[in-house]
C-alpha cells in the first residue's frame, strides 16, 4: 500500500517544519508557506490526499481558499482546516467551506497523527462505498438491460400472434433482429408448398445462406456452431450470425429466440390451416354457384320440352280425328306430365334453397375471417409491453 499524501499549507515556516518533522513518518508530506508556493507544489503533484491548511496564511484565509478547491476535485481527496481560534465562528467556517475537520491550535502532534491516519481510513470507506455503489449500479443496468431485452421477446411474441402471413412474420423478426443489433435469416417450410428464404441484411438469402438453411434443418432445435446459432422448427428455421460465445446477452437471446421459434411454428400451421380454410371456400362458393346454375338450366330446359309438348298435343287435337277414348287418354298424358312437372319444381326450389344457404354460410366465415384481421391490425397499434 503506498504512502498517503499530504499538503501543509502555512505561513509559520518554524511550525512547517515541526509538522514536517512529526509526520513524514506517517506520510508523504510537502510544505507551503503561503498560497503561491501552494499552487506550484499542485502542478507538480499528483491529487494529495489530504491538505492541511491554516485558517490565516499571511493575508489570506485557508477557508475560503478550501472552499474554491473542493469543488474542482484537482488539489485534494479530504481538506482539514485548523485555526488558533477554537470559537464557534471558526468551527463553522470549517464547515461552510467544505473542509472534513477542523483543529484547534495548539495541536497534539500525536493526536494529529491518529486524526489524519483515521481520515485515510474514512477515505477508504468511502472508496469502498462507491465501488460497491458503482458495482450495485452496474448489476442493475445489467438486470434492467436483460429485462428489457426479454421484454422485447415477449413483444414479439405477442406480435406474431397477430400475423396472418409469412411476410408479416418475416417483418416482426427482422425488426426485432434490428432492434437488438443482431443479424441472420429465416425460413419457412410450409405444407405443400416450396420453402421461402429470407436475409435480415439482404432481404434475400444468398445461396450459401440457403445451402446451410437446409443443410442444418435436420439439427436439433438448438445448434450452435462458433458465433452462429439455429432454431429449428419443423415449419421453419432462424439463424443468427453474431451471438458471441460469452456475451453477457447470448443466453437471453438463446433462451428467448427458442421460445420465439416454437410460436413462429405455430402460426405457421395455424396461417397454412386458414389458407386451406380459405381455398375449400373458394372451391365450395363455385361448387355451389355452378351448381345452380346448372338447376337453372335444367328447369329452363325442362319447361321448353313441356310446353313443346303441350303445344304438339294441342296441335294434334285439331287434326287427328280421335275417338272420346283417345283424347282421354291424351288428356291424362298431359295432366301427369304437368303434374311431374310441378313436384319438380318443387325439388328444385328446395335445391336451391339449400345452396343458397350454403353460400350464406361461406360467406359468413369470409366475413368472420375478414373481421378477425381488422382487430388484430387494431390491436397491433395499442399493443405496448415495454
Amino acid at each position: 500500500m503506498s504512502t498517503p499524501s499530504l499538503l501543509i499549507i502555512d505561513d509559520d515556516k518554524n511550525y512547517l517544519e515541526l509538522l514536517l518533522e512529526a509526520l513524514e513518518g506517517n506520510f508523504d508530506v510537502k510544505c507551503a508557506s503561503n498560497l503561491e508556493e501552494a499552487e506550484v507544489l499542485i502542478i507538480n503533484n499528483d491529487l494529495f490526499d489530504i491538505a492541511l491548511v491554516d485558517e490565516n496564511i499571511g493575508a489570506d484565509k485557508g477557508s475560503e481558499w478550501i472552499k474554491t478547491k473542493v469543488e474542482l476535485h484537482t488539489v485534494a481527496t479530504s481538506f482539514v482546516l485548523y485555526s488558533g481560534l477554537a470559537t464557534e465562528d471558526a468551527i463553522l467556517k470549517g464547515l461552510e467551506c467544505g473542509a472534513d475537520d477542523f483543529l484547534a491550535k495548539p495541536i497534539s502532534l500525536l493526536a494529529l497523527n491518529n486524526k489524519l491516519q483515521k481520515l485515510i481510513t474514512y477515505q477508504d470507506k468511502i472508496h469502498s462505498f462507491e465501488s460497491e455503489i458503482c458495482s450495485k449500479d452496474r448489476v442493475i443496468n445489467v438486470s434492467m438491460a436483460q429485462a428489457s431485452k426479454y421484454g422485447s421477446c415477449m413483444q414479439l411474441t405477442s406480435r406474431l400472434n397477430h400475423c396472418f402471413t409469412f411476410e408479416k412474420i418475416r417483418d416482426e423478426v427482422f425488426s426485432f433482429l434490428y432492434n437488438m443489433k443482431l443479424q441472420g435469416c429465416i425460413s419457412f417450410y410450409p405444407i405443400s408448398e416450396e420453402a421461402l428464404y429470407f436475409s435480415s441484411k439482404n432481404g434475400f438469402c444468398s445461396p450459401v445462406e440457403i445451402d446451410v438453411m437446409k443443410l442444418l434443418r435436420i439439427k436439433p432445435r438448438l445448434y450452435r456452431f462458433g458465433s452462429r446459432t439455429i432454431f429449428n422448427h419443423s415449419l421453419c428455421s432462424i439463424l443468427i450470425l453474431n451471438l458471441e460465445d460469452g456475451a453477457i446477452d447470448t443466453d437471453i437471446y438463446i433462451d428467448a429466440l427458442a421460445s420465439v421459434i416454437e410460436c413462429i411454428g405455430a402460426r405457421i400451421a395455424f396461417i397454412t390451416y386458414k389458407n386451406s380454410l380459405v381455398g375449400v371456400q373458394s372451391k365450395i362458393q363455385q361448387a355451389v354457384s355452378s351448381t345452380k346454375k346448372m338447376i337453372e338450366i335444367s328447369k329452363h330446359h325442362q319447361q321448353e320440352v313441356m310446353n313443346e309438348i303441350v303445344q304438339n298435343i294441342g296441335m294434334s287435337f285439331h287434326v287427328l280425328d280421335m275417338s272420346d277414348e283417345q283424347e282421354q287418354y291424351l288428356t291424362n298424358l298431359v295432366h301427369t306430365a304437368l303434374k311431374k312437372h310441378s313436384q319438380d319444381d318443387i325439388n328444385f326450389l328446395e335445391v336451391t334453397q339449400l345452396l343458397d344457404g350454403a353460400l350464406d354460410s361461406v360467406n359468413e366465415l369470409e366475413t368472420l375471417n375478414l373481421q378477425q384481421e381488422e382487430v388484430v391490425d387494431d390491436l397491433d397499434d395499442e399493443d405496448e409491453l415495454f
